[in-house]
């Protein structure tokens, strides 16, 4: 979900989606997404689903990596694809641009990331780092 500094008053309140403009009227029309107070946020059902895929895939692709004896040293086949079925659900999600946890770039074209889950001060932290060594840094000027 966005964070709360990011919302409207309105999609906090529940009475707009937190991923779209949608405005979501009272009963069934969204789908609460915890909260208390004045802090009520909710989704519309496409972007409930659409989020949940992405999130789904997520973990998916974490769980495999952490059991599978060969993907630490280089994804399988299988890691490979649910590692694509991540990113394209992560795309249909509007997530924003990939970038490695450690190294903080963006992945090349056809280089291969892998799920790097972590627990935050408060929240799980769901990030990825680059699949082999995060490629060396061009040296900064001056």
């Amino acid at each position: 979900m966005p964070a709360g500094s990011a919302l409207t008053a309105e999609q906090r309140a529940g009475a707009v989606c937190v991923w779209c403009p949608r405005v979501l009227d009272g009963g069934d029309a969204g789908m609460d997404l915890g909260g208390t107070g004045g802090w009520r946020p909710r989704a519309c059902p496409p972007c409930y689903e659409v989020q949940s895929r992405a999130l789904a895939s997520y973990l998916d692709w974490h769980e495999h990596g952490i059991t599978c004896p060969h993907c630490p040293l280089r994804p399988c086949d299988h890691g490979q694809a649910l590692g694509a079925e991540h990113l394209a659900a992560r795309e249909r999600a509007g997530a924003p641009e990939l970038v490695c946890a450690h190294c903080r770039t963006a992945p090349a074209p056809g280089e291969q990331m892998r799920p790097h889950l972590w627990q935050g001060l408060s929240v799980p932290v769901f990030s990825y780092l680059h699949a082999r060594p995060c490629p060396a840094r061009a040296p900064h000027p001056g």
